[in-house]
């Protein structure tokens, strides 16, 4: 090392041989290196919970192409880009003042392969509770820029407002099937589901288990789900669950939930009524705890006109807006087409009730 220090001051500093020139490095290089500098110094988070987009950091870069090289600074670039951050960020400010409360929808999955399909779509960050299931926002993109009308739907801007935490918050996360094949047993005379107890049991039909239908028993399996967990501000440990146990409770559920499937799709019972029944399991289990947590089912949202989630929880800060999703069409696809359809229709009321800009957007 200390050879190559010599070699290289010498080269530097002789009188006569010409100085290295460095350039910095290439101007193509600067936006990856953005985002690893916004990462670097904001614990693992990417540009794009900072509302700042592929396009953002891209067209920085096409106004330094027409500048003279000796202008090239990649500090100045990241200054640039804090700058841009700061007024767009102060601009969205100035418009979450007039929203009474946060919104947070979060979509729920739960055919039995969702815990899997899930971790493409959504963070795993058991140390940052509040963070937890946040919806990515490069995996949804991916089946954005394939499909012309999603094309027109959803600029890059646009997206990363509806998954930035300031207008809205989105969570994708799953329902273990087991868990909510055992709520809708268990509540399904509340509920006024129209199956007699007689066809739940009846292996040609529902084939649930018998002690699924018992309400104490479908409290204690909501109460270990991440939908419970989260609402209760617990973490959850990332990753796949390999027990036994697990892997049966879905083998066993797995007909009921495809009955219950083909019911909907059918028309032949609303999924009003199965939500319905996951809501009424929901204020059993919340019941006397220490979350003041209101549930209520089919409610229209208080500030967004048009906007009636499953269900709705009204918490002493924030409006949660559960949507589930009863389909049994695994693809990864079919999980991005259902939230980003879902969620265009909120960023829609949001957009209308409080005038965003269409530049803000673009």
């Amino acid at each position: 090392m200390q050879e190559f220090a010599k070699s290289f001051s010498s080269t530097m500093f002789h009188r006569i041989r010409p100085a290295i020139n460095f350039t910095g490095p290439p101007l193509d290089e600067y936006p990856n290196i953005a985002k690893k500098t916004i990462m670097f110094f904001n614990e693992g988070k990417s540009c794009y919970e900072f509302q700042l987009t592929d396009n953002d950091l891209e067209n920085l870069k096409k106004g330094y192409e027409k500048k003279a090289q000796e202008k090239h600074l990649i500090r100045d670039y990241l200054k640039d880009i804090r700058s841009l951050w700061e007024e767009r960020t102060d601009y969205i400010s100035g418009i979450v003042k007039n929203v009474p409360k946060p919104t947070e929808v979060w979509f729920i999955f739960s055919y039995p392969e969702a815990e899997d399909i899930v971790a493409r779509f959504a963070k795993q960050t058991p140390d940052i509770i509040n963070e937890m299931w946040n919806a990515d926002y490069k995996s949804l993109f991916v089946y954005i820029s394939d499909n012309n009308q999603r094309k027109a739907d959803w600029k890059p801007q646009r997206l990363t407002l509806a998954l930035s935490r300031r207008m809205l918050t989105t969570k994708i996360m799953y329902l273990p099937t087991n868990a909510l094949v055992s709520c809708i047993a268990a509540y399904a005379k509340d509920a006024e589901i129209p199956i007699p107890k007689e066809d739940l049991l009846n292996r040609d039909k529902y084939n649930i288990l018998q002690h699924w239908c018992i309400k104490s028993n479908a409290k204690k399996t909501l109460s270990t789900t991440p939908l419970y967990l989260q609402l209760s501000g617990v973490s959850i440990t990332g990753g796949k669950r390999k027990s036994g146990r697990v892997e049966k409770g879905l083998k066993n559920a797995t007909p009921a939930f495809e009955k219950i499937n083909k019911d909907i799709s059918d028309k032949k019972i609303s999924d009003q009524k199965f939500n319905k029944a996951v809501c009424l399991a929901l204020q059993d289990v919340f019941n006397n705890s220490e979350h003041n947590l209101d549930f209520v089912a089919e409610k229209p949202h208080p500030h967004l006109t048009n906007i009636r989630p499953d269900i709705l929880v009204d918490t002493n800060d924030k409006l949660v807006c559960l949507e589930f999703c009863y389909t049994n069409n695994k693809t990864p696809g079919n999980m991005a087409d259902y939230v980003l359809r879902k969620l265009n229709q909120y960023m829609k009321q949001l957009e209308d009730n409080f005038e965003i800009p269409k530049d803000l957007l673009s």
